[in-house]
């Protein structure tokens, strides 16, 4: 498999190369438009949650909420109450922020190799900013059904993390902390590697992003259903373009949003590789995701009958959010992740003192 994945990559990189000499005008227009599009939208979206996330981690948040939330993360998702934090982020912000919030948890020993594996499963989705404003609003016309879509995304991913609770429940016993659990540093000096970290995550996003951009461009067959597979983004747009009916289009937009794409792929190994955890059940998990998506949209499309497309004719590019428009959505999705915190902390409390009344 190892030999398989070296020839392949190598074979694309060549081919890629090869286009940029022959065809670099393509290349390059490409090139400046993943680039437009991640100062516009991928690094002020996906920025600040890589920097919250990694100081919350290292500040030890994670600990604060293991106190309350252990006796329910645990019977549900087979982690430490800590992974919270992986699961909020994992919901409210996007691809790779929940990868990058469990290594984080791995490395400052909040949970075992085993518990950061499982969290892998179901912790890295997509974000309201794509599923609400760029899919629902901007490419299918249509709020509700984004917000449909984007519930049906956040259901499934919590059902996966209870189907896979017991993964590697035979390592648990051998599982050990990473070497890292040392002690916290103070605010100033955390802030300061969350920012520097949070830098250096956010590159290679966007290098990604560029990459496959340029790569999709250049393709000598232009296939929506390979190009979702590649990428996302331009993906799904594409998938819309073809204009199926809503009872086929849904389940199918549910089904990619879930399963994410090579390039969300190739981003997430890039985090969690380098901190020794496994791909395994990251992948396994976006496919079961992925199928209880598909699953859950298809029983709501037959219950909830669309009787009107969301759209009609070719559907024009979306245009991209203002900076204070993104702001907004930023501060809303950071008001989120905090509401949904609390209720979170609220619920283990309660549970925590009913069970000590008894």
């Amino acid at each position: 498999m190892a030999r398989f994945f070296k020839f392949t990559l190598n074979l694309c990189l060549i081919y890629l190369t090869t286009a940029m000499v022959i065809m670099p005008t393509p290349c390059i227009a490409a090139a400046m438009e993943a680039m437009t599009l991640c100062v516009q939208v991928v690094i002020p979206s996906l920025f600040p949650f890589f920097v919250c996330s990694r100081y919350l981690a290292e500040q030890g948040i994670a600990n604060l909420l293991s106190r309350y939330l252990s006796r329910w993360m645990r019977p549900l998702f087979g982690v430490p109450g800590g992974g919270a934090l992986a699961v909020v982020l994992g919901i409210v912000s996007g691809y790779p922020i929940g990868a990058a919030t469990v290594v984080n948890l791995y490395e400052t020993g909040t949970c075992t190799k085993t518990e950061a594996e499982r969290l892998l499963t179901f912790c890295n989705n997509s974000g309201p900013l794509f599923v609400l404003g760029a899919v629902g609003i901007g490419m299918l016309h249509n709020q509700k059904i984004g917000i449909l879509l984007y519930l049906i995304h956040g259901v499934s991913a919590l059902l996966t993390g209870f189907l896979f609770r017991k993964y590697g429940k035979n390592a648990m016993t051998i599982a050990t902390l990473p070497p890292s659990n040392a002690p916290r540093s103070n605010p100033a000096s955390a802030f300061a590697t969350a920012v520097s970290d949070g830098v250096s995550a956010i590159l290679k996003v966007c290098g990604f992003v560029i990459l496959f951009s340029v790569f999709c461009k250049v393709l000598p067959w232009q296939s929506p259903w390979l190009y979702v597979l590649l990428e996302i983004t331009g993906g799904v747009h594409a998938i819309v373009e073809e204009s199926l009916s809503m009872e086929v289009l849904l389940p199918v937009l549910s089904f990619f949003l879930a399963l994410s794409g090579l390039s969300v792929l190739l981003q997430t190994a890039g985090i969690v590789l380098p901190a020794g955890l496994s791909l395994r059940p990251y992948l396994l998990g976006k496919l079961v995701q992925a199928g209880i998506a598909f699953a859950l949209t298809v029983f709501l499309c037959k219950g909830l009958p669309i009787s009107q497309p969301a759209f009609s004719g070719t559907v024009p590019t979306p245009p991209l959010p203002t900076i204070s428009q993104l702001f907004a959505l930023t501060l809303a999705e950071i008001l989120v992740a905090l509401t949904v915190a609390g209720l979170f902390c609220l619920t283990g409390l309660i549970v925590t003192r009913f069970q000590r009344k008894k």
